[in-house]
């Protein structure tokens, strides 16, 4: 039997991987030998003003057979990128694009070849306070109050040309005007913006803002002063005559309604007007302000009663209470002689002899049972049914505008 050696191909394919790896190693460190070893360098970029048409960055010396292996990469406010290698008239350079070198801030930058950084920098691009744009303000809250309390803010923030803020310390002119009274303060730039706080004046009108820088100015802003708390008022009862005859209009007004400093409440301002009577009924009406004035109406009841009136603006103050009194415009109410099973009342007069609005409630109560009639030229009338009523002699009592009369009838 014939005896093979194997540990020959072992030894030849050892031999084979060895020569392998070292060729590779070879081959790489001769590669990074030779980045390294020639002169790739680009002029980096200086300090300078923002630009809207890019910055060209040059080489200042470069081998042409390692430009695949060259990456340019650029970091700023809005990110990092990777930037191409261009020709141009056989000189190689990067541009970098008005994306990035329109705004300010620094810009970090790395030229790196078979993933090593051979070159790195940074450089800063500086707000053109040269090419102004505008002064952006905000001004709030918008509406304010009357006293020594409240207060509004004005922020400016002045940009060039191309919207970046201005540096620290820039001074911004702001100004407000109230009732022809201008005021005007400098302020610095800190951190892109100034601000200035207006305090309220004690008197309502509008306060009308605005700032400048050089000869750059921002749009007119605004804010309204309102009336603080309504200090307490008193109203009053306005009407024709003081009878419940359920037909007259009353009027409920208040006074001038002022705050503590004198100024006449805003238009529209809401009062309510609660209102109760002697029989515990309760009910509301409102009304708006009108140069500080409120007027409610309301409708005379149809009986006598007592009204307790206040005047309330929810949140705020409410008026003392007010007593309006109703008498009756009924002195008797009168019955006609009966006829047959018809019950006549009427006519019923008023005050002045006069005949009492139609629709006038009068109320019909025979054995327990209640019957509403509406008056038609100051009259009702009422039939009994004899199927029914039983026939006898009953007492009708006969009610209306708060007055009662009773009456013997007989029914057949």
């Amino acid at each position: 039997m014939i005896k093979r050696n194997l540990h020959v191909p072992i030894f030849i394919v050892t031999v084979l991987i060895a020569l392998l790896f070292s060729c590779s190693t070879a081959t790489q460190k001769e590669e990074e030998k030779r980045i390294t070893t020639y002169n790739c360098s680009i002029k980096a970029p200086v300090d300078q003003v923002v630009t809207n048409a890019g910055i060209v960055v040059h080489f200042t010396s470069f081998v042409r057979d390692i430009v695949e292996q060259l990456e340019f990469i650029i970091s700023g406010t809005y990110g990092t990128t990777v930037l191409p290698i261009q020709l141009d008239n056989e000189q190689f350079k990067i541009n970098i694009p008005k994306e990035i070198t329109q705004h300010a801030g620094r810009i970090n930058w790395q030229l790196i070849a078979g993933g090593k950084t051979i070159q790195k920098g940074d450089f800063k691009l500086f707000s053109n306070t040269n090419a102004l744009k505008t002064v952006e303000n905000y001004l709030g809250p918008r509406s304010i109050i009357a006293n020594n309390r409240d207060y509004t803010m004005l922020v400016s923030i002045p940009v060039d040309s191309l919207d970046n803020l201005l540096p620290d310390g820039t001074n911004v002119s702001m100004r407000h005007q109230f009732k022809g009274v201008i005021q005007q303060e400098i302020h610095r730039v800190t951190a892109g913006f100034t601000w200035h706080k207006i305090n309220s004046p004690l008197i309502t009108g509008r306060l009308i803002t605005g700032s400048t820088l050089n000869n750059i100015s921002s749009t007119e802003l605004v804010a309204d002063v309102f009336p603080d708390i309504a200090r307490p008022f008193k109203i009053y009862e306005d009407s024709n005559h003081n009878y419940a005859d359920g037909n007259e209009i009353i009027s409920i007004k208040t006074d001038q309604i002022k705050d503590p400093n004198g100024n006449v409440m805003s238009d529209g301002t809401i009062v309510t007007f609660f209102m109760t009577d002697n029989f515990n009924q309760r009910w509301t009406t409102t009304a708006s302000t009108v140069n500080g004035y409120a007027f409610a109406k309301a409708l005379h009841p149809e009986k006598p009663s007592t009204w307790t009136v206040r005047g309330v603006i929810t949140g705020m103050v409410e008026s003392p209470e007010i007593e309006i009194k109703f008498q009756s415009i009924l002195k008797e109410i009168t019955i006609q002689p009966q006829e047959s099973n018809t019950i006549i009342v009427g006519p019923l007069t008023s005050y002045l002899g006069q005949v009492v609005p139609d629709g006038i409630q009068v109320s019909l109560k025979l054995n327990d049972k209640e019957i509403i009639l509406k008056t038609k030229k100051g009259i009702v009338s009422h039939t009994y049914d004899s199927k029914t009523i039983l026939p006898g002699t009953y007492e009708l009592k006969v009610a209306s505008l708060g007055v009662t009369a009773l009456k013997a009838i007989d029914l057949k």
